[in-house]
């Protein structure tokens, strides 16, 4: 992609200009996920999380941005280093057993306790299917009941960030639920 496009759009879009960041997005992201996928070893949903990250990124620091760099090569770099803290930030991930659950005000009830454990029993086995940022940005604001704000500085992200991954978090449970029913039922 010409740099000359793209830092029109890029200038464009630190004027606020929505349709031009999303050309942006369009000519970088596959470029962007692809080396964060590489760098993350192939991890595919810690990759875009990252290419999320940083056209968030991209989208605070267009108004700032001065004609004369690569816009590729500045999306490539902060594709880099917001990996490298990824992988840096990594740790295994903390177990989700019922021993690691917060206590949940429980209805009244037996029918009411019994819904609300099987319930909280399918969430888990969903989060199971989440990249380890995902699942971590469910338990603290699902869980543990922290505010948007306090999940981004505890995960050193934006608030956007956080909600970028709790909307992708939502999808992929949702997209696994009907599968954990059908294999509780069996």
């Amino acid at each position: 992609m010409d740099n000359t496009q793209l830092t029109e759009w890029l200038q464009k879009a630190g004027k606020g200009d929505a349709a031009a960041f999303r050309k942006l997005a369009n000519a970088l992201g596959p470029r962007m996920h692809a080396l964060a996928t590489r760098l993350l070893a192939g991890n595919h949903a810690s990759a875009e999380d990252v290419t999320q990250e940083v056209l968030i990124k991209l989208w605070q620091q267009a108004p700032n941005w001065q004609a004369g760099g690569s816009v590729a090569a500045y999306a490539s770099r902060l594709t880099y280093t917001t990996s490298m803290d990824v992988h840096r930030r990594s740790k295994p991930t903390t177990s989700l057993d019922d021993d690691a659950m917060p206590e949940l005000p429980v209805p009244e009830s037996t029918t009411g306790k019994i819904y609300q454990h099987q319930q909280t029993d399918l969430i888990l086995q969903a989060m199971k299917h989440l990249p380890e940022r995902q699942q971590q940005a469910v338990s603290l604001t699902y869980f543990h009941e922290f505010q948007t704000r306090d999940v981004a500085r505890a995960m050193e992200t934006t608030e956007k960030g956080v909600e970028g991954l709790l909307a992708r978090a939502r999808k992929t449970m949702a997209a696994h639920l009907p599968q954990i029913l059908k294999s509780d039922l069996n």
